[in-house]
């Protein structure tokens, strides 16, 4: 079907620096939260809960952040 149309995508563009500035923070949320894990497992027993919390925490937004907050956002501006 030569004719059938693709809609565009409502995504900037995958040079844009906000996508490699979002890019760079879910890293280092994401090497962050290992090291706050690791950090928790070894400190006491009055931070280390606190710690592990905080990994977890962070693990969760490193990935909910370019899956999930990001397009919300884009798709909520009208891009």
């Amino acid at each position: 079907m030569a004719h059938d149309h693709i809609p565009d995508t409502p995504d900037a563009a995958p040079e844009a620096p906000s996508r490699a500035a979002t890019g760079v923070l879910c890293l280092l949320l994401f090497v962050g939260s290992f090291a706050l894990l690791t950090l928790g497992f070894d400190a006491g027993a009055s931070a280390g809960p606190w710690l592990v919390t905080a990994g977890i925490l962070a693990f969760g937004l490193a990935f909910a952040i370019p899956t999930t907050i990001l397009p919300a956002i884009e798709e909520r501006s009208g891009r």
